[in-house]
């Protein structure tokens, strides 16, 4: 396969339906430099998007694959190209989803082996659960924010943000009344992370949906929170200035703030150049 050929052949489909490289890395959820790559002769497309790039291009695998379109005689390989591109790709995710099953089970039972041998220790000390109660708190948190990333990839980040989203205050409040009952004392030790925890959830909710929403152009998204960043800094360093009752505004503050918006600049810079690239190849 010439993949040289192949790259100008898709450019010269892409722009006989008047698409952009933005619009087709759009239609096939990659990035526009992937597409810049595809028709310079960089790389090719992964196996799995062939399917839907030959139908947008409105050609068969067989002449994406070729760089050409091919006689009718040859048309009788299609239906073998297709049934060895689909077995390909459902052998390609049923491995990834073994490996993800084996990690999420192996992720699991060390979890639980943990939490048997510090209840056992800690019962056969003590004759109760106290300082067990930590680590246990723990591993449950943990295996809860964790084991969806882990079970379903990328699909499972909904589900590691949404139970750290449910979990991250009561865990504060179990550390917080465990350390308590062991130390004899009512003040509040967790008080600054139980109240700076909504808000940083807030901020990795946000990162997210601008990450999914700007999957073509990360740079940006990275620039735009790095800028949300300093809003955040101020509250989280208001917060510990007031309870070490020391002023929370200072020349670390203003460096701290500068910087962030320095580094948000240059990705933007760096951003726009890439975008001018790419339209000029397109």
């Amino acid at each position: 396969m010439n993949i040289e050929k192949m790259g100008q052949f898709i450019s010269k489909l892409r722009k006989l339906h008047q698409m952009t490289q933005k619009e087709l890395a759009e239609k096939l959820n990659v990035s526009d430099k992937a597409v810049s790559k595809w028709e310079r002769g960089q790389s090719c497309p992964d196996i799995a998007l062939l399917s839907p790039l030959s139908d947008i291009l409105g050609v068969t695998i067989a002449e994406l694959l070729n760089g050409e379109r091919i006689s009718s005689a040859a048309m009788n390989v299609e239906a073998n190209v297709v049934n060895a591109l689909e077995y390909g790709g459902k052998s390609a995710k049923r491995k990834i989803k073994l490996t993800q099953n084996i990690w999420a089970a192996a992720f699991s039972i060390l979890l639980l082996i943990g939490i048997l041998v510090v209840s056992i220790v800690n019962v056969a000390i003590s004759n109760t659960f106290t300082w067990s109660l930590i680590p246990i708190s723990a591993s449950i948190f943990a295996w809860l924010v964790f084991f969806p990333a882990i079970k379903f990839g990328m699909k499972g980040i909904i589900g590691s943000l949404t139970a750290l989203s449910l979990s991250i205050l009561p865990f504060l409040y179990m550390l917080d009344y465990t350390i308590n009952r062991l130390i004899k004392d009512n003040e509040p030790i967790f008080l600054m992370g139980i109240r700076i925890a909504p808000l940083s959830i807030l901020f990795l909710w946000i990162a997210f949906f601008l990450l999914k929403k700007l999957k073509t152009r990360k740079l940006l998204a990275l620039a735009v929170l790095v800028l949300l960043e300093i809003p955040l800094n101020f509250f989280i360093n208001y917060m510990i200035a007031g309870m070490e009752q020391r002023p929370w505004f200072g020349v670390q503050t203003v460096i701290n703030a500068s910087t962030s918006i320095i580094a948000a600049i240059i990705l933007l810079i760096i951003d726009l150049l890439i975008r001018k690239k790419t339209y000029h190849n397109s």
